[in-house]
């Protein structure tokens, strides 16, 4: 799997590197870009890194509007975005922008290594299938939501691992198969 991270510093992209370089067992490949529309470019192109660090004061297209554009054509799935906001940026702002993590910098290494870890599952996910068309009738796994559903419509309880799951908690598994 491949990052890319997005720094108009240099210095700053190194230690970015050096950060990531523990994450995933030594198996993420790291790209760099100092200029956010370089990024876009890499990011829009096939075969584009599945995870990226994105710095928000970024020259010729900051890191807010390099997620908006990503966003215009991946609407969801991959790239995983997080975007880093100095102190008078708004995280809220870059959430909505469509970054997936927005982190306040200066950050713990050690916790950026932990949100690069996330970002690493959520990419890790199936999203062709999750894009793709619907289930198979014959899937175990849409039988499962399917009666799941069916039993949520019904208001029947089911009795799993964590306990008793009444109709309304599984509402979206109905959702889901009506779709």
């Amino acid at each position: 799997m491949r990052l890319l991270i997005v720094h108009g510093d240099a210095a700053a992209r190194l230690a970015l590197v050096r950060v990531a370089a523990g994450v995933g067992g030594g198996d993420l490949g790291v790209t760099e870009s100092g200029k956010g529309m370089e990024a876009l470019e890499m990011l829009l192109s096939d075969g584009s890194p599945a995870i990226t660090l994105v710095d928000w004061d970024l020259p010729d297209c900051d890191g807010p509007e390099l997620c908006r554009r990503v966003r215009t054509y991946r609407e969801a799935g991959r790239p995983y975005i997080i975007l880093l906001a100095k102190g008078g940026h708004s995280v809220s702002e870059g959430l909505e922008a469509g970054a997936d993590d927005c982190v306040r910098t200066p950050v713990a290494a050690d916790e950026l290594r932990a949100r690069i870890g996330v970002a690493l599952r959520f990419a890790a996910l199936p999203w062709a299938q999750a894009m793709g068309a619907a289930p198979h009738a014959d899937d175990d796994d849409s039988t499962a939501v399917a009666l799941a559903a069916q039993r949520s419509i019904n208001g029947d309880e089911l009795d799993g691992d964590c306990g008793p799951v009444s109709g309304p908690s599984i509402e979206l598994a109905s959702m889901l198969v009506a779709d």
